[in-house]
């Protein structure tokens, strides 16, 4: 019995293994034509939190001063600041701090909100406010990597 069991058991492992195998090689291999006979779209780059143009870019002093708000923190308090919703096609609201958290809705250009500064935290590229007990946004967008420092407001604070 034990070895009709050791067999059935090579035999599921070889099974998958070859599918795991046969599906690599297939991941590797050029997309199918679309039903036109079009090459068919490939994926690009993530989606960044803030949707559109509207967003305030600034050089180094502004990088500087939004990455100071990490510093000057205080979780044991609440700092609420005001704000205006900038990107032209709005701004992601997720269930929590980085783009792994579920996407629940989209702020609209101009909406009013309130974050809380003291929630702040740096995840995925960006800093992320807490809204409330279950929602948060990226309010700045780290700068790329290409040893320039800059970012991307995505709300304009007026109290703050």
């Amino acid at each position: 019995m034990q070895i009709g069991t050791k067999l059935g058991v090579v035999l599921v492992a070889t099974t998958l293994a070859g599918s795991a195998l046969g599906a690599g090689a297939v991941a590797g291999a050029a997309p199918p034509p679309g039903p036109d006979g079009s090459a068919a779209v490939q994926p690009g780059p993530p989606e960044e939190e803030g949707h559109g143009p509207g967003a305030i870019e600034v050089g180094p002093e502004g990088a500087a001063a939004a990455m100071n708000r990490l510093l000057v923190r205080d979780e044991q308090r609440v700092r609420l600041c005001d704000g205006v919703v900038l990107p032209a096609d709005g701004l992601n609201v997720r269930t929590g701090p980085g783009t792994g958290y579920a996407k629940v809705g989209v702020l609209a250009k101009g909406s009013k909100v309130r974050t809380d500064w003291d929630s702040i935290q740096r995840r995925d590229g960006y800093l992320w406010v807490r809204l409330n007990s279950t929602q948060w946004i990226a309010d700045y967008m780290l700068g790329a990597d290409d040893g320039a420092i800059r970012g991307k407001w995505y709300v304009n604070y007026s109290n703050c």
